[in-house]
């Protein structure tokens, strides 16, 4: 009986040692492979053929300091929207 038990640890134990690295490279193809399907990572081949991979947030331009005339236009959206919502709570008969 403990020779079935030793020979299935050895046994688990060899095929780890063995298969390690066809392991890992499984487990991380598995979870990038995830990550691209639920779009937190994206992915692309350039020029060479080689796959490149980039987060998110990396895609995303620094815009700076927002100039007065932007803030002001924002402003000006914003108010429209109120008046836009003033004047449908006011409609607001069945």
């Amino acid at each position: 009986m403990y020779e079935v038990a030793l020979g299935y640890v050895v046994g688990s134990a060899a095929s780890l040692l063995l298969f390690r690295a066809w392991i890992r490279e499984d487990i991380v193809s598995g979870t990038l492979d995830m990550l691209i399907r639920e779009d937190y990572v994206r992915s692309w081949i350039d020029e060479e053929g080689i796959v490149q991979l980039s987060k998110l947030d990396e895609g995303i331009p620094d815009v700076g300091e927002i100039t007065p005339e932007v803030w002001a236009q924002f402003e000006k959206i914003i108010q429209e929207m109120k008046e836009e919502d003033e004047d449908y709570e006011e409609d607001d008969t069945p």
